[in-house]
This record gives C-alpha cells, sequence and structure tokens, in this order.
C-alpha cells in the first residue's frame, strides 16, 4: 500500500534540500525565501514523507509475506525481480530514516498543525483511491477483496500508524538532537552556557 505520491512528493523534496544546503553554505540562511523553502521542505519531510513513507514500506514488508495477492496480481512479480522490491521498498525508508537521523531539527511546539497535513494528505489520497474504485480503476488489489467495513478498518489503521510513526519521529528527534543544544537556524551547537 505504497502511498504513491511519495515519489512525485520526493522528487521535488530531495533537490530542494540540495538548494537549501548549497545556499546555506554559501552564507545566505536567512535570505527570506531560503529561510520559507527550508521551513516548509522540513514540514513536508516530517509531516507526509516520513510517517507515509514508513507505514507504506512497513505494510508492503508485512503483507510481502503473508499474501503477495493483496499487493498486485500475482502475474506481476515474475517480471518484478525480489530487488526491485527492495529498491522500491527499502531504500526509501532508509533514505527517511537517514534524513531524520543527520539532518537537525528540533520538535515543534505545537504538533498540531503537522498532524493536520499529513491527515489532509492521507485524506485526500484515500480519496482519490475511492474515486479511481467507484470508477472501475483498482488501485490497490485489495480494494477488491474487502469488504466496505474491512475498507473502513484498513484506512483507520492507516490512520493510526501514520500517526504512530509522525509521534515516534519526535521522540527520535529529540534523542538525537537534544533540544538544549541546537540552536535549529544552522546546524551547528550551542556552546554549553
Amino acid at each position: 500500500m505504497k502511498l504513491g505520491n511519495f515519489s512525485m512528493i520526493a522528487l521535488a523534496y530531495f533537490p530542494i534540500c540540495i538548494y537549501c544546503d548549497w545556499k546555506e553554505r554559501r552564507g545566505m540562511w536567512h535570505i527570506q525565501h531560503v529561510a520559507s523553502i527550508r521551513q516548509l521542505k522540513d514540514y513536508v519531510m516530517t509531516s507526509i514523507l516520513f510517517p507515509t513513507t514508513m507505514f507504506a514500506d512497513l505494510m508492503f514488508w508485512r503483507i510481502w509475506h503473508k499474501d503477495l495477492s493483496l499487493i498486485a496480481p500475482l502475474r506481476i512479480f515474475t517480471y518484478l525481480p525480489y530487488w526491485a522490491q527492495h529498491s522500491l521498498h527499502t531504500v526509501s525508508m532508509l533514505i527517511m530514516l537517514l534524513d531524520l537521523l543527520l539532518v537537525p531539527r528540533r520538535r515543534p511546539n505545537n504538533l498540531k498543525p503537522g498532524i493536520c497535513l499529513m491527515m489532509a494528505f492521507m485524506l485526500t489520497y484515500m480519496a482519490m483511491c475511492g474515486i479511481s474504485f467507484l470508477n472501475g480503476e483498482v488501485v490497490y488489489s485489495v480494494f477488491q477483496i474487502f469488504d466496505s467495513f474491512k475498507l473502513f478498518l484498513l484506512a483507520i489503521m492507516v490512520i493510526l500508524e501514520c500517526l504512530f510513526f509522525y509521534l515516534v519521529q519526535w521522540y527520535i528527534v529529540d534523542f538525537v538532537w537534544c533540544p538544549q543544544s541546537y540552536d535549529g537556524t544552522n546546524g551547528k551547537k550551542l556552546k554549553a552556557q
């Protein structure tokens, strides 16, 4: 159940990361548009990319080991080798974890805006999948197998699990980037006072 918009968002996310880092290295960190882009980039990473990628990739591997027919028609796996699954569903998860561990961040004072952005993304994606299904386009094989009640339960599980990953990331950030020693503006540690 890869939330397919990850690829499209990541296509914009990674070049923006490079641009922001390039501007920072040139001493242009405090220019208004660079600061705004960096804030938006961090918001997208923590509210959309990290929670949905962790959910989708871990869900994929749980389903992979349980029942391949829930992922796609079985004939597709004769053309898509096992290593390709890792390039699609392991590499993206590792990249998100590395980004979380290597890019200095600080827990926001209020988590509600990030949760709202994540929910808006997820509900939009679920609505797109539902509309496609009603138009005869089956996005995921599970739509043909599950009845309405099971699909509702799946949607609740998706939301709860993404919320779990959204909240867990801030504990990781707190552990790696202790808020008392990081100023959050230029990636440098503050001097002990």
